[in-house]
């Protein structure tokens, strides 16, 4: 008897039972295992049977249900499935012994450790649960507003609303900037003002400086502003 027919059997029993008691070797269970949450909680892990196996004093008679098994897949007697079970199970426990490993395909990998304990590692894919066909994992990809409802987040910082309540409304924790004034806008709106009155204190300072140094000419000019025309008739007459 061949190790994978060994392995289908094994298999095509724990699809529909609980434990496979092995003669001479230990017993595989299977047990369900909950839905789960990855270690960062974004995957949620579909439910599914777990496969594991204990080294144990397992009888011929108490491994009957294999052994039945196996006189319906190779079609021999009772007597003959049992030597052919008998030998192939020798050759997988001197494996382990020696080499301290033997692939079962199609389930996983036995091994032994130093002292020569038995373990099962089932294969990443196995599946032993014909009603979990069509689970996947399912990711989860929360959204910053999912993840702190009562939070608003604001360049960088967090900022802890108490109650309360945005209604999809903007916040800011920060005053509203003001908008950008073109440079043309700049000069237009401040620039002219200062530059109209300077060029008018010029102007006056440059006046007097006139008045001062050319009297006999300003003069007339002087007195137009200074006095009325009537004042500056009087004062002619």
């Amino acid at each position: 008897m061949e190790i994978n027919l060994f392995s289908k059997c094994i298999k095509d029993l724990i699809v529909e039972n609980d434990k496979v008691d092995v003669p001479y070797l230990g017993t595989f269970t299977a047990e369900m295992m909950p839905a789960s949450y990855s270690d960062k909680q974004t995957t949620i892990h579909p439910p599914y049977r777990k496969m594991t196996f204990h080294k144990a004093e397992v009888s011929m008679a108490d491994g009957a249900l294999l052994l039945e098994k196996v006189r319906r897949e190779t079609g021999v007697s009772t007597e003959q499935a049992s030597v052919e079970l008998g030998w192939c199970l020798s050759r997988l426990c001197s494996e382990l012994e020696g080499r301290k490993s033997c692939q079962l395909p199609g389930l996983g990998v036995m091994r032994a450790n130093a002292r020569n304990e038995f373990f099962f590692v089932p294969d990443d894919d196995l599946d032993i649960w014909p009603d979990g066909l069509g689970l996947h994992p399912i990711s989860i990809k929360v959204s910053e507003k999912e993840e702190m409802p009562d939070q608003v987040r604001h360049d960088g910082k967090v900022a802890e609303i108490a109650g309360g309540n945005l209604d999809g409304e903007h916040f800011s924790c920060e005053p509203d900037e003001l908008p950008e004034q073109s440079e043309q806008e700049y000069r237009a709106g401040w620039n002219w003002p200062r530059i109209i009155l300077i060029a008018i204190l010029v102007l006056a300072v440059l006046f007097i400086a006139a008045s001062y140094l050319f009297t006999e000419q300003m003069s007339p000019i002087l007195d137009r502003l200074l006095y009325t025309k009537e004042e500056l008739e009087l004062w002619k007459g």
